[in-house]
């Protein structure tokens, strides 16, 4: 038999009672606001989802000790770009040649070296947007597939902030990724980038991209191509098919 509900536990809706109904619910509301916040802290905190080089999820991405990103197969013609994700040129760069090298690589004719540069991080509001993206760019190498690897890449040089001041944040480089079809595992290594080692880890690798493109040049700047240790000359619109031919 169903119980009557019990009349005796009605609240009556005076104007005293309103104003501690709507105080509760503010103070629930604070509350959460609160642990959420708790919640991002702790992820941003911990030590969770750093890489290590060498360590990659597809066999067509190595992660040097030097920190550069190779991708492609052994054996194919090899390029070195250096690059800066700062830098506006580089953005032109990519969006000029970035399919046409991505699909080269993926149909195994060609092996590309990425060698990034952070010398435009005071072009950045935070004075470290260059070595951020790089830190953020060795997460997605390290754990997502060649193809996503590139929609990723071409994603960052897309929405890139402006020189002289502009930024973007982890949280903001993890959603673009996310958004180009990177998996959960590779947004939460971005996000946390500034305290699993991600920026110490790039910071040394940029570091060894001036060392590198000094080999080649004495001028240091992006974007750089060198093909069999000389730089190749990218004015050239046909330099690509040249070293694939």
């Amino acid at each position: 038999m169903n119980a009557k509900p019990n009349r005796s536990t009605k609240v009556l809706q005076t104007k005293s009672n309103n104003g501690m109904i709507i105080t509760v619910v503010a103070l629930i509301a604070v509350a959460v606001v609160v642990l959420g916040g708790v919640v991002w802290m702790a992820q941003r905190g911990g030590e969770s989802n750093p890489i290590t080089f060498g360590e990659t999820s597809d066999d067509l991405i190595d992660i040097t000790e030097a920190g550069v990103v190779v991708v492609g197969p052994q054996g194919a013609p090899t390029v070195q770009i250096w690059e800066d994700y700062m830098c506006p040129a580089c953005g032109s760069f990519e969006s000029q040649y970035g399919e046409s090298i991505s699909k080269a690589v993926e149909a195994g004719d060609l092996r590309v070296e990425y060698h990034t540069l952070n010398f435009l991080n005071g072009q950045s509001g935070s004075g470290e947007y260059s070595t951020r993206a790089l830190a953020a760019i060795q997460c997605v190498a390290a754990k997502e597939s060649l193809p996503v690897f590139f929609d990723v890449k071409n994603a960052f040089f897309a929405e890139q902030p402006a020189e002289g001041g502009g930024d973007r944040s982890t949280r903001e480089l993890a959603g673009s990724a996310e958004a180009a079809g990177a998996n959960a595992d590779t947004v939460e290594c971005i996000g946390n980038v500034e305290t699993n080692g991600g920026m110490d880890k790039a910071s040394d690798s940029a570091d060894n991209a001036q060392k590198s493109i000094r080999e080649i040049t004495d001028r240091v700047s992006t974007p750089t191509v060198a093909y069999e240790g000389k730089v190749v000359e990218i004015s050239n619109a046909a330099w690509l098919q040249d070293i694939l031919a």
